[in-house]
């Protein structure tokens, strides 16, 4: 039984120490993120999935995706005292086999409390010094991710483009499309923590609970 899900964005700047001396920015970012996790431990799940995609260029590595090595170290800062089991997803992978990935995550366990945390990013391609300059595109796509994520609409998510999203840089667009496919037939209410891109890339912090 899914009980409530979070996503947060997945930059390597919020690995500790990777900044140096504390940046404004990914500070304000951390409090948004360490908030929401706290909200779905307050849910009381008894264990939590952390759904992260693995960029081509980090399959058959030894060590762990950035998205789950974010992941992992905000459920540090947050203190999660439960157990945490990684789902990885192909970031390119197609919609029909995330949904699915999400709906088996949703099957898996009927009758224990299940949270999850999504890492996910939107586009980088927001503004002239974001990784991928800009592009026109970035802030409709986005729009339309924000509208599903703070309308807690898994049909939204479903709906996301990944080959538009391939050409926007969006890291988070299989991740979302995993909790599409847990959250599809449950009835969710969304708050929104943080909706950002100080760095060119739009940064998302959302929480779905069990309405």
């Amino acid at each position: 039984m899914i009980v409530g899900a979070v996503s947060c964005p997945q930059p390597p700047l919020l690995l500790p120490g990777a900044t140096g001396c504390p940046v404004a920015e990914v500070e304000q970012l951390r409090a948004a993120c360490l908030a929401a996790i706290g909200d779905l431990l307050a849910a009381r799940p008894e264990s939590l999935v952390l759904v992260g995609g693995v960029h081509p260029a980090e399959a058959g590595r030894s060590d762990e995706p950035v998205s789950i090595q974010v992941g992992r170290a905000l459920l540090a800062g947050a203190g999660c005292p439960i157990p945490v089991r990684p789902a990885l997803i192909p970031a390119d992978v197609g919609v029909a086999e995330c949904l699915a990935a999400g709906r088996q995550l949703a099957e898996c366990e009927p009758d224990r409390r299940t949270g999850l945390l999504v890492m996910a990013d939107g586009s980088a391609r927001r503004g002239p010094k974001a990784p991928g300059y800009l592009d026109p595109r970035a802030a409709p796509f986005d729009q339309a991710a924000e509208a599903a994520l703070l309308g807690a609409d898994p049909d939204g998510l479903a709906a996301l483009d990944p080959e538009l999203a391939g050409e926007l840089l969006v890291a988070g667009r299989a991740a979302w499309q995993v909790l599409a496919g847990a959250a599809t037939g449950g009835r969710f209410t969304a708050r929104g923590y943080y909706l950002g891109d100080p760095f060119g890339v739009w940064y998302p912090v959302v929480g779905w609970q069990v309405a």
